[in-house]
């Protein structure tokens, strides 16, 4: 069972924690991370959400996930990357690119720059089918085809 702090509409904790899934109301929101990986030439690490999920089986995506109680957003970020892909990212490489609110949610987005091969190679978790290297373009490419899941703010990525 996964606990999530009830945050506000600008991600301020509210006291409040309720099990993962939870009908929250008007003004309460969930705190979840977005981790974007980039290499020194400009593509992102993605991965292929595993097949037996429930939500978008088999589609492409960014690591992402809830941010759990007690948890920051940057605490929430490292230790996704490390359940989704084995990666034990420094927290001083990471670089706030936004934070979105949609529907009940409050949603914050980082980027992680590094050289590959300082980052070494990513395993699966459980959640995670397959990953791979992709250039922006190539990203845009899966999403306009529906193989990459269709992120508001692709567009705005870096280079």
């Amino acid at each position: 069972m996964e606990l999530c702090d009830i945050v506000d509409e600008f991600g301020t904790r509210t006291g409040r924690t309720v099990k993962r899934g939870t009908k929250l109301t008007p003004g309460e929101f969930i705190l979840v991370v977005h981790v974007w990986i980039r290499d020194e030439t400009g593509r992102y690490l993605i991965q292929q959400r595993a097949f037996d999920l429930r939500d978008d089986p088999g589609v492409w995506a960014t690591t992402a996930g809830h941010v759990q109680a007690g948890e920051d957003s940057l605490a929430g970020a490292i230790r996704e990357a490390q359940e989704e892909l084995g990666l034990q990212l420094a927290a001083a490489q990471f670089r706030r690119l936004d934070q979105l609110k949609m529907k009940n949610r409050i949603e914050d987005l980082w980027l992680f720059e590094v050289s590959r091969n300082s980052l070494g190679a990513p395993t699966v978790g459980p959640e995670v089918a397959d990953w791979k290297w992709v250039s922006k373009a190539e990203l845009e490419h899966l999403a306009s085809q529906g193989d990459f899941f269709a992120y508001s703010y692709l567009g705005d990525l870096p280079e």
